[in-house]
């Protein structure tokens, strides 16, 4: 199982491989699976909806950095 985990930024890192939601946007966890070639059935659908709720609770000027683990 793969479980994602997320943290709301004012300072991202665009320099580095890392997924980034902005304030206003969507995590989309299809393209997340694009971007590290993961199977989206595969990721704990808590996670995804937890994700989801994280972004759109973003204040303005926030980012949302999103990675994952795989158990």
């Amino acid at each position: 199982m793969i479980r994602l985990t997320w943290n709301a930024t004012r300072d991202p890192d665009f320099y580095g491989f890392r997924f980034y939601v902005e304030h206003g946007d969507v995590f989309d966890a299809d393209a997340y699976c694009e971007v590290y070639g993961l199977v989206r059935s595969e990721i704990d659908h808590n996670d995804i909806a937890n994700a989801q709720a994280a972004a759109s609770n973003l204040a303005p000027g926030e980012w949302l950095e999103v990675s994952h683990e795989i158990e």
